[in-house]
């Protein structure tokens, strides 16, 4: 998680004509910027102020700063209110970039404000969850509040069981079946709120990618032929691979004409953090390092049942006709991203479940576990992918 502060800006209410636009800046100097362009004393909007003026002559507007450490962001940062007629707000964010800014990028003012730690991740899956298409926003309680309750009942059950009487171990047990009751509830609700890992099918044309493809799937769902080029809308479906439900892309074919090579860019340009590559090839050439930065890759020799492939150190053996390697690629597509949200979650149920069982006959080793649990609540995420991947789906100026 790179920690950045130099100025971003952009346009943070919708880019249609309303009462008042709010165009946002922030990053080290954002003040300063603004005091210039709005012809003001320096230091005029330094540390939580506001200022009222005409900025470069486009309109007449409403600065707001926060300082360091007290925005939404954590960084220094303005808001600008002005009027939501077309084209105001753009001109002001253009004035701002001629400055030295540049256009933030989807999501990255809540990428920074949880890099800073003014939101977790389960704030950022929250969001996501709330704003994502077909969800009803105000149904879900943020999700790090629901933790620190969780934590705060998790602390109590310890300092009630440090002086028990035996009578006391049922309503103990009764406490921790609520605390998993609670707990379970929230890993459902982070999962819907994660953006589903993706696993993307890829290699040469006729590399045997459609038939793997289907054979995961259970039954016929893309074309498959030995003519190249076949393949070129990229199929993807969503598949329960293993107990964990995962987006897997039949990509086109590298080496095709026209279309397939249009398909494919289309394809490469969809991936996004944490997503896995399947790279298929009879004849075990490697994938181009533009494709497998950044992304873990599975290199499988396909084909293995026509004497045609090769084998070769490092790749996979496998076989979509005989099932051989098969079991493999799916426990590399349905691999769990370790210490994520979700994980950490499922880790806290089972460390409950243990807790209830020992809590029959030993509350002390069951006070014991539920720590373990509390430590898991409070640790720092350690594996970003799906707060990444969650962040891709914000829009400018989120």
């Amino acid at each position: 998680m790179e920690q950045q502060n130099d100025l971003i800006v952009a346009l943070a209410t919708p880019d249609a004509v309303s009462a008042i636009a709010v165009v946002r800046l922030s990053g080290k100097g954002a003040s300063a910027v603004v005091e210039t362009l709005m012809k003001l004393s320096p230091g005029r909007l330094t540390g939580k102020k506001r200022a009222v003026g005409d900025l470069a002559g486009i309109d007449h507007l409403v600065a707001i700063s926060w300082p360091t450490g007290k925005s939404y962001t954590g960084e220094e940062m303005v808001d600008l209110m002005c009027h939501g007629s077309p084209g105001t707000a753009g001109r002001i964010v253009q004035k701002i970039i001629e400055r030295g800014a540049r256009q933030a990028l989807p999501g990255e003012f809540t990428r920074r404000a949880w890099i800073n730690g003014r939101i977790t991740e389960m704030d950022v899956l929250a969001l996501s969850l709330k704003f994502s298409r077909g969800s009803r926003p105000g149904n879900d309680a943020a999700l790090s509040s629901e933790l620190q309750e969780l934590t705060s009942e998790i602390e109590g059950f310890i300092e009630f069981s440090e002086d028990h009487e035996i009578s006391e171990e049922q309503k103990i047990s009764d406490l921790l079946k609520r605390i998993l009751k609670r707990t379970s509830d929230l890993a459902e609700k982070v999962k819907r709120a994660e953006i589903l890992p993706r696993v993307f099918i890829m290699g040469p044309v006729n590399a045997g990618k459609s038939t793997m493809f289907n054979r995961l799937y259970g039954r016929e769902t893309v074309v498959v032929s030995s003519t190249p080029g076949t393949t070129r809308d990229g199929a993807t479906r969503i598949l329960n691979v293993h107990g964990r439900r995962v987006e897997i892309t039949d990509s086109a074919g590298y080496g095709g004409q026209n279309l397939d090579g249009k398909a494919l860019r289309i394809s490469e340009n969809s991936m996004g953090h944490g997503d896995r590559i399947v790279w298929m090839d009879p004849l075990c050439k490697d994938l181009a390092d533009r494709i497998k930065d950044g992304h873990e890759v599975l290199r499988v020799c396909s084909m293995c049942d026509t004497g045609y492939a090769l084998e070769k150190t490092g790749w996979l053996s496998v076989s979509s006709v005989t099932g051989q390697g098969l079991h493999q690629v799916a426990e590399f597509i349905s691999a769990t991203e370790k210490e994520g949200s979700s994980w950490r979650l499922e880790r806290m149920v089972d460390l409950i479940k243990k807790a209830i069982e020992a809590a029959e006959s030993d509350v002390a080793l069951a006070a014991e576990i539920v720590s373990e649990v509390l430590r898991e609540a409070e640790e720092p995420v350690k594996n970003a992918d799906a707060v990444e991947r969650a962040l891709e789906r914000f829009c400018v100026g989120k």
